[in-house]
């Protein structure tokens, strides 16, 4: 079952943007809870949520997901080959995606750039619940390997 703090973040947000808050939601919350730390497709939410009877319909996890990556409860990773995975999270993420192997290393981001982001908020009145970013290249791997080619003329 998630933390009462995760209950009332997840209640505020619907109230703050005029959506219900149902049984339904709450279990989604408790499965993500599950999968912390995880990589997963929305198929393996699925699959797992209705392993344990928590949702019925496909399209209840559908129509709801983008509200759990607003509410800062989920990231998108968008990878490579035009697939989109999750990870359920702290709100705090980046992610490294080599465009070459499809390969994602997340990491922790230094404290400057932290800093950079709450004055950002501050300057513009905004009161951030969650970030994601992604920083696209290649891996040492993938950028030999294509150094290494011959070029095709």
């Amino acid at each position: 079952m998630a933390s009462k703090g995760k209950l009332a973040k997840l209640r505020k947000f619907f109230r703050a943007s005029n959506k219900r808050y149902t049984v339904e939601r709450e279990h989604m919350l408790d499965i993500l809870d599950e999968l912390k730390g995880q990589r997963y497709s929305i198929v393996k939410l699925y699959k797992l949520a209705r392993k344990r009877g928590m949702i019925h319909a496909a399209s209840t996890l559908y129509r709801n997901i983008f509200m759990f990556i607003d509410a800062g409860f989920i990231s998108e990773v968008h990878l490579t080959n035009g697939k989109t995975e999750y990870e359920s999270n702290t709100g705090q993420n980046t992610f490294m995606l080599c465009i070459g192997c499809s390969e994602v290393k997340k990491i922790r981001p230094p404290k400057e750039f932290k800093e950079m982001q709450t004055e950002l908020c501050q300057k513009h009145g905004l009161d951030m619940i969650s970030y994601n970013h992604q920083i696209k290249g290649y891996c040492s791997k993938c950028s030999r390997r294509i150094q290494e080619e011959p070029i095709e003329e």
